[in-house]
Parts: C-alpha cells; sequence; structure tokens
C-alpha cells in the first residue's frame, strides 16, 4: 500500500500542472467569459443561463481533458521504459497508479464544476442542501464511472495502438481508431440484444424511489428519470472491466518491453 502511495505522489509531482491548468481554464471558461459576454455583447441577456452553458461545456471538455492526461502520462513512461524496468512495483501497479490519479484529478474537476453549474440555476430550483448534495454526488459518480470504464478501453486500445505501430508504422493510428469505433458499436449492439438482456438484466434495483428526493425546478419541466440497475449486469460489467484491465496491462507490458 505504502508503494502505491508513492506511485501516486510521483503521478502528482510530475501531472499536478495539468490539474492547475485545467482548474484555471474551467473558472475562466465558466466564470470570466459569461460576465464578459453579458457585459459587452447585447445578445448574451441572462448571465446565469449563460454561466450555465458554459460550465456544461467545461465538463464535457474535461472529460477529453483528462484523457490527454492519462494518455501523455502513459507516452512519457513508454518513452523511458527503463523506469518501469527498474521499479520494484509490477507494470499492472505502476498503470494503476497513473489511472488512479488521473481518476482522482477528474473527480476533484466534475466536482468543483458540478457545484459551480447548479449553484449558477439555484434560483430556478426548489431544493435543500441534502436534495442538493445528494444530485452532486450522483452526477460526480456516473462521470468518473464512465470515465473509468473509458480509461481501461484507451489502455487496451493503446497497447494495440502499439502493437501495430511495431508492424505497420504510422498507419497503425488510422486502424486503432477503427477498432475502437468499431468494438464501440459491436457493444451497443450486443447490449440492445435480446440474448443479452435474457441473460444480464436480472436482480432489479428500481432507482425510482430516490428520484422524490431530487431538486425540482420552479418553472421549466424537468423529470428525473433514473430507471434501474441490475445486480447481475453490474458484477458481470465490473469483472469483464477489471479482466480487461488485466489482459491490457499484461499486452502493454510484452508490446513495451519487448
Amino acid at each position: 500500500m505504502k508503494s502505491f502511495a508513492g506511485l501516486l505522489k510521483k503521478e502528482w509531482v510530475l501531472y499536478r500542472s495539468w490539474f492547475l491548468v485545467g482548474i484555471f481554464g474551467g473558472i475562466m471558461l465558466s466564470w470570466i467569459v459569461p460576465y464578459v459576454l453579458h457585459q459587452f455583447v447585447d445578445i448574451f441577456a441572462q448571465e446565469h443561463q449563460l454561466a450555465f452553458v458554459f460550465t456544461l461545456l467545461v465538463l464535457f471538455a474535461g472529460g477529453f481533458y483528462s484523457v490527454l492526461q492519462f494518455l501523455a502520462s502513459m507516452r512519457l513512461d513508454i518513452k523511458a521504459k527503463e523506469s518501469w524496468l527498474h521499479s520494484t512495483s509490477s507494470i499492472t501497479k505502476l498503470i494503476g497508479a497513473k489511472m488512479v490519479c488521473s481518476l482522482i484529478g477528474y473527480t476533484l474537476f466534475n466536482t468543483l464544476f458540478t457545484s459551480i453549474a447548479i449553484y449558477t440555476i439555484k434560483d430556478e430550483l426548489i431544493a435543500n442542501a441534502g436534495q442538493i448534495l445528494l444530485i452532486l454526488v450522483l452526477i460526480v459518480t456516473m462521470l468518473v464511472i464512465f470515465q473509468l470504464m473509458l480509461f481501461i478501453l484507451l489502455l487496451f486500445f493503446f497497447a494495440l495502438y502499439l502493437q501495430l505501430k511495431h508492424l505497420i508504422g504510422r498507419f497503425s493510428i488510422v486502424l486503432t481508431m477503427v477498432a475502437f469505433f468499431l468494438a464501440i458499436d459491436t457493444w451497443i449492439r450486443i447490449t440492445e440484444s435480446q440474448l443479452y438482456q435474457t441473460i444480464f438484466l436480472r436482480g432489479e434495483v428500481s432507482l425510482s424511489k430516490v428520484e422524490q428526493y431530487l431538486p425540482k425546478a420552479k418553472e421549466m419541466t424537468m423529470e428525473w428519470m433514473l430507471g434501474s440497475i441490475y445486480v447481475v449486469e453490474e458484477v458481470a460489467m465490473t469483472l469483464f472491466m477489471l479482466l480487461l484491465f488485466w489482459a491490457a496491462s499484461k499486452w502493454l507490458e510484452k508490446v513495451v518491453l519487448r
């Protein structure tokens, strides 16, 4: 555990500037830019709605920024693979530390700017502090889980890219992108199939009871539809992601250290 904490500290020292620049840029875009537009451009009449839209853009861009930071960290270590060769930690642990560090930064980023987004529309909501906290936790949790799954997928396809690059050169990036989008399309088709629903959509846990505790809108119509989660599907997805992470780490290890 101490060695893993040391790896996290190393990642923070190397990439804290990425996190700080991301937060600074996000604040500029979500607060300063809407204020300037509201002051000097007549068509933007309602500053709080403009700030809300720009904050959503910040949250959307933050996902891409986090991916770039994670890939930059991976590429740096691969270029200096001696650090992996001489490390007492396994490559799986080294990659895991990078992923966890990126996720921690992404979680803090999302917590901050989701709070800002909610604050900008607070006058349009009927909610107490507990309801605000609940929706904040739900949104950040869903975004972080999605980002974790995306990191694991990117790790697998990053290993594929390096393998193809060794075989065919620069054209490998095109094939990797094609393979990535084909894999996503295939996964969507599988999850929408009747066979998938018959096997995995079992053990339903309805989240409809949570909806009554979420904020309500004063004027605009806003309905929360959380749907349900399925125990079998969640367990299967967790096991699949763990297996994919392990396989991608081992594959990347072979590709890099060959």
